[in-house]
């Protein structure tokens, strides 16, 4: 187990795999995606039982990805010259079990993924892998629609053991679940549900949420069995709430807010669900089917670090339909009048990094880590075979500053950061190139149209200075608030 602080970055497969003739011989929930509005909303069947009727006349960005599974010997080394010591991505499991039900995974798959562990290890560079990022084989969502059937966790724990078993060697650092708590607002990238119009939403979302706990401690006690020094941890989408005034009716409205995100971390952490939760359940008529014995394995079997995404903060108010709303990472918020988004698609506080980290490890007494931030946006431009991206570099400036002060002022133990999209990639909520996160372009525009070369932004070259001038965690007390006890 490494102590040193991690500086990295972060993909998932479905974003930059790619699926065509590459091992890959069925489709995934991501694979389903459109490259328009419908990709965040709800899934109903139609008339004829399908789940988009128009599937086969859609552009889908995932098809291509990135091209990362032909080119992730070149990108491990880019990622190598800019000086990270840490990467995570995630596994497909359906490029390991195509529909899901198979007995044996598929061993073009698994030689895939060693590959990866290989050029990482080559590079002293710690994998951090998601075991379930958005993606789940379509099969299981149109026979037995997804996380809202219990019978998805036995296959999820047949492909999980496959792979903590095949890849122990590498790997110390876990994440069952990529962003739990999203599957309350884009359910169908969360967990494959689709929809009839008779449904109880709310009923289907918090079920399929509840499997997926299930599941995420299943995971846990299945891998400490495996490898005893692995260590798991839980993820969601984080960015604490503010009320929009000091009115307590808006204090009360963000402190719900932040209730539905730390739901799942309260289970995930504590091992139990929060002292509201009957009483959510009560009042949308929710009747889930939770076992005596799903409870205690929730609570044998907890998470060892609080592991997030933070992309901003969000704001509530009592009566916020009469205000101006904006989005955020896979919903809508009111908007802060004290923000701005003039750099990005979403308003941009670095300080509520800080305040988050504060958050969450005041709630849990946990060792923290960021395994996704960044700034997406449709700024970049290519100028004589250059990226010239200031606006970039100032997000990073702000957002690790705020992040030192939290580690060195406050005293949170800080595993490490992970850049999100490090590499530029398919975003989740557009499913656009055009939205770009990494310090590294990737020449490929919305549909697929370019090159795919590899270029350096000017962000890449700040990064790797500030890298080299932070000595990636040589700090004392960096290394000292890294440290995860047993």
């Amino acid at each position: 187990m490494q102590t040193k602080f991690l500086w990295g970055g972060a993909i998932s497969a479905g974003q930059t795999e790619g699926n065509s003739n590459h091992a890959k011989s069925k489709l995934s929930n991501f694979d389903m995606l459109p490259m328009d509005k419908r990709r965040l909303q709800l899934v109903y069947r139609d008339d004829d039982n399908n789940i988009f009727n128009t599937y086969n006349n859609d552009h889908h960005p995932s098809d291509l990805g990135i091209d990362f599974y032909h080119t992730y010997i070149q990108d491990i080394k880019l990622l190598h010259d800019l000086g990270i010591n840490a990467f995570r991505f995630s596994i497909s499991w359906t490029r390991l079990f195509p529909t899901g039900e198979e007995t044996t995974p598929n061993r073009d798959g698994m030689n895939f993924y060693r590959g990866i562990f290989r050029e990482l290890k080559k590079y002293n560079m710690e994998p951090i892998v998601t075991l379930s990022h958005f993606e789940i084989p379509l099969n299981l969502v149109t026979k037995y629609g997804g996380w809202s059937n219990r019978k998805v966790i036995d296959l999820f724990l047949h492909y999980t053991n496959s792979v903590m078993t095949e890849f122990s060697e590498y790997v110390d650092y876990w994440i069952p679940f990529n962003e739990l708590n999203m599957i309350l607002h884009i359910p169908f990238i969360g967990g494959g549900l689709i929809f009839t119009k008779e449904d109880n939403i709310l009923q289907k979302e918090y079920q399929a949420a509840h499997y997926q706990l299930l599941a995420n401690s299943l995971v846990i006690k299945q891998g400490r069995k495996i490898n005893r020094e692995f260590k798991f941890g839980c993820m969601i989408a984080a960015g604490r709430t503010y009320p929009y005034s000091p009115n307590p009716e808006d204090v009360w409205a963000a402190n719900l807010s932040d209730r539905k995100a730390l739901l799942f971390s309260d289970v995930q952490v504590r091992g139990n669900y929060p002292s509201y939760f009957n009483n959510l359940c009560k009042q949308n008529n929710l009747t889930l089917d939770i076992t005596s014995d799903d409870l205690q394995l929730l609570k044998n079997n907890t998470v060892d670090f609080v592991s997030f995404s933070y992309y901003s903060s969000a704001c509530s108010a009592a009566d916020g339909d009469r205000l101006e709303h904006t989005a955020t990472n896979g919903f809508e918020t009111v908007k802060n009048p004290y923000l701005s988004n003039e750099d990005g698609v979403w308003q941009i506080d670095p300080l509520g990094l800080r305040i988050t980290l504060n958050q969450l490890y005041e709630r849990y007494e946990k060792p923290v880590f960021i395994v996704e931030n960044g700034l997406g946006t449709t700024k970049d431009r290519v100028t004589n075979g250059k990226i010239h991206d200031p606006y970039r570099i100032k997000y990073l400036e702000q957002h690790f500053s705020e992040m030192r002060k939290a580690v060195e002022e406050d005293g949170i133990p800080l595993i490490g950061y992970l850049m999100w999209g490090v590499i530029d990639l398919v975003s989740v909520s557009e499913g656009k190139m055009s939205k770009r996160y990494g310090v590294i372009y990737v020449d490929l525009d919305d549909f697929e149209n370019g090159t795919n070369k590899r270029i350096k932004k000017d962000s890449f070259f700040w990064f790797k200075n500030y890298l080299s001038l932070n000595s990636l965690g040589e700090n004392n007390n960096e290394k000292r608030l890294s440290k995860i006890s047993h």
